[in-house]
């Protein structure tokens, strides 16, 4: 964009000369001391220059995204901008991959059209595993697609083609209505003897040492810290954390991940004393 053309613009401009790419300035950050404008930019306009052109977002939450796409150039394309917006990228070619992935994922790019798996299926499967947040592609044109994907558990659906700023825009909208539900529920920070749990960051710390976890992991570990003592059942874990119908019996399949997000909890705590089985109902949390 020449200079003559920067002078003229205004905010009201800004939107539709972003997207239309006219300055090719991607990646950049943007500072109102740098801007050469008659006028003082605002925060608000040097923030919408930023997040158009693709520059990472400082002050942002850093996420892990799992972008589940077979198509290399469409898989690149996305990764590129997230990660210029600040966030980890997980990629999966296939369904069978992206199930393996997503319990390690803060959110799911999900393409419905995969080579393996049907993406509807790959969809119900996580949905039915947790509440991780899935936002889903359908081709041009495939309202049925698009429905089937929401039917299935996304919260979202996106037709192609789409333009980035309305994917992360879209990606805002869809982690506020999550942070909504979840932060209802919790106090910022449990502490449970040496063991501290931060809702708000997401971090744990036990005696001093940071304890990575998965998103889950964490879910199910402050759950059951919050409930010092209670016997809490696999079905009530299974409705209450992963968002599973009360209506709907315990299956095996959803039996054995409880378990194995307990296994790996307790692994990584370096001690099975925290999380106690009580056999034939579920697990409890020790009580200090």
């Amino acid at each position: 964009m020449a200079r003559t053309d920067l002078f003229s613009m205004t905010e009201i401009d800004a939107p539709a000369i972003v997207e239309s790419r006219q300055m090719p300035l991607t990646g950049a950050i943007f500072h109102p001391d740098s801007l050469h404008c008659p006028w003082k930019p605002t925060v608000g306009f040097v923030k919408l220059l930023t997040e158009c052109w693709g520059g990472s977002n400082p002050e942002g939450d850093r996420m892990r995204v799992l972008v589940v796409e077979d198509e290399r150039d469409q898989a690149e394309s996305l990764i590129d901008g997230l990660r210029r917006h600040g966030h980890d990228t997980i990629v999966a070619g296939s369904g069978a991959e992206a199930l393996d992935a997503f319990e390690n994922a803060d959110l799911v790019l999900l393409d419905l059209g995969l080579p393996d798996i049907d993406g509807i299926e790959v969809c119900r499967r996580m949905r039915a595993a947790g509440d991780t947040p899935i936002i889903s592609f359908a081709g041009e044109s495939a309202e049925l697609d698009r429905i089937l994907g929401l039917q299935a558990g996304s919260d979202d659906c996106l037709e192609r083609p789409y333009s980035f700023r309305e994917l992360m825009a879209r990606i805002d909208a869809v982690m506020r209505r999550v942070g909504a539900r979840i932060g209802g529920q919790r106090r910022p920070t449990l502490s449970r003897g040496g063991l501290s749990l931060d809702s708000e960051s997401r971090e744990v710390v036990l005696d001093g040492r940071p304890i990575p976890l998965t998103r889950k992991e964490f879910d199910l570990l402050h759950y059951l810290a919050s409930r010092p003592g209670v016997v809490v059942s696999r079905q009530r874990l299974m409705i209450d954390v992963w968002g599973h119908p009360a209506d709907v019996g315990l299956s095996a399949q959803a039996s054995r991940t409880i378990d194995t997000h307990v296994s790996s909890m307790r692994s990584k705590l370096r001690e099975s004393g925290w999380i106690l089985t009580v056999r034939g109902v579920g697990f409890r949390f020790r009580q200090d």
